[in-house]
């Protein structure tokens, strides 16, 4: 899984919203994800197969706050899952199943509903076994070992129980002879054995114990650092050091939940036409590498993030995202001439209609309910305005009301008009600042 289990590009993956249908999610249960209504301790039975299921394949996350047919962005609709405390969720966990489960948790706000996820990483010591029947005798039998198939959880099959029996032994045997070679090397006398649950270090000479007390104190470095503060009790560890049975969700069994506001494309477009100062612009600027389309509106981010032209084509090209958006915002970040649209031809019947429109714009006399022809030509023309024509709050104010009132259920061809006026108008107030400044900067 993602070292971030919570990242931007995990969350698109689950928050993959309909283009028709604006409340509902394209994403489907999978090997990795499944949905729930509502979250409550009480019911932690009846979803928990799926933990231990994750955990004996490739992880996953159960999100709260999901309809079922259709998926439904219902949120949730109390405080449950915020006031959950992680001891008394990894208490339960440990309960149930054998090995320990590793998971985090996480809430995330999207069009004003919050929604609760929890991830159950995949396990380094297959297979997680149940240990303990649920009370309802159903849910959860002792002795059963779950799995995730596609869409669904239910008690491994044959193929995939010796697949993970041949794949942990496998393991064990890289392990031992990670740890032989190891001990080769310093010398069988030399060496010693480091308990990490008990602290106990055992070696030829006889044995101590690390108290507790003292972990917090001493200093663990990576093969090949050294301590430079004499001194300093120093221990030595080969590989990577992390606590045992500790979740990222509450560490130290303090309930600590992140909460994250998803960002999307109307966010993106509402925050230029409202002029709104938006919090973190950086974070809106990558995701739009992760949206259906690039054209969206970017350079009034950068401008109040004071982020060069060069700076946004670093950040957007480090972003690990394989939409064809991220491709297109680099495109656009080097080169947007193509934004803007020639003037209409005054001798054909449509370029007559055109410049008709336009002289409408300029005047403020905009149709209240304009047809779909009148609406695209609207905006096509907006596109053929002059920074000395423009009348921003006007303009920005009529893009609001197309946007609010044709968006979610216009036309793809309405919709494709939309984006590129709103990015034409953002392009034509705040690209030539940051082209000025590339070219000042240039030339000293």
């Amino acid at each position: 899984m993602n070292t971030d289990p919570f990242s931007q590009d995990v969350l698109n993956r689950i928050f993959t919203i309909s283009p028709k249908y604006p409340d509902r999610l394209m994403s489907r249960e999978s090997s990795w994800l499944e949905f729930k209504e509502a979250f409550g301790f009480q019911s932690l039975g009846k979803y928990i197969r799926s933990a231990g299921a994750f955990a004996n394949a490739k992880g996953g996350y159960i999100v709260y706050g999901v309809a079922n047919s259709p998926h439904k962005l219902i949120g949730l609709k109390d405080d449950h899952f915020g006031q959950l405390d992680p001891e008394k969720l990894t208490a339960y966990l440990n309960e149930h199943f054998d090995p320990e489960l590793e998971w985090d948790g996480h809430l995330h706000e999207l069009d004003g509903k919050v929604y609760g996820i929890l991830c159950f990483h995949e396990s380094r010591n297959k297979p997680v076994i149940c240990r303990k029947g649920s009370d309802d005798g159903k849910s959860l039998k002792e002795g059963e070992i779950y799995y995730r198939y596609k869409g669904r959880t239910q008690t491994i099959r044959y193929a995939e129980l010796k697949e993970l029996i041949d794949e942990r032994r496998k393991h064990e045997e890289l392990l031992w002879f990670k740890h032989l070679k190891e001990i080769a090397r310093v010398g069988v006398h030399d060496a010693g054995i480091f308990d990490l649950r008990s602290g106990k270090v055992t070696g030829t000479g006889g044995h101590f114990f690390i108290d507790e007390s003292l972990l917090s104190q001493v200093s663990f470095i990576r093969e090949g650092e050294f301590n430079e503060e004499k001194g300093k009790p120093t221990l030595k560890i080969i590989g990577e050091v992390r606590a045992i049975g500790a979740s990222s969700f509450g560490i130290g069994g303090k309930a600590h939940i992140v909460k994250t506001k998803g960002i999307r494309a109307p966010d993106i477009v509402l925050g230029f036409v409202r002029s709104e100062k938006v919090v973190e612009p950086q974070h809106y600027l990558t995701q739009i590498c992760y949206e259906n389309t690039a054209f969206l509106p970017f350079y009034f981010l950068l401008k109040q993030d004071k982020m060069s032209l060069d700076a946004a084509a670093k950040v957007v090209g480090a972003e690990p995202s394989t939409q064809q958006a991220k491709g297109k915002l680099l495109e656009r970040i080097r080169d947007d001439s193509s934004l803007k649209v020639p003037m209409p031809c005054p001798r054909n019947v449509a370029g007559q209609r055109k410049l008709r429109v336009r002289e409408l714009l300029l005047k403020k006399l905009i149709p209240a309910n304009p047809d779909t022809r009148c609406l695209k030509d609207m905006l096509a023309m907006i596109r053929t305005l002059q920074v000395s024509e423009l009348d921003t709050g006007f303009v920005k104010s009529e893009l609001e009301k197309w946007f609010n009132g044709h968006y979610a259920h216009g036309d793809s061809d309405v919709n494709h008009e939309i984006r590129r006026a709103v990015c034409y108008i953002d392009c034509l107030l705040n690209r030539p600042a940051l082209v000025a400044s590339k070219r000042a900067k240039s030339e000293r």
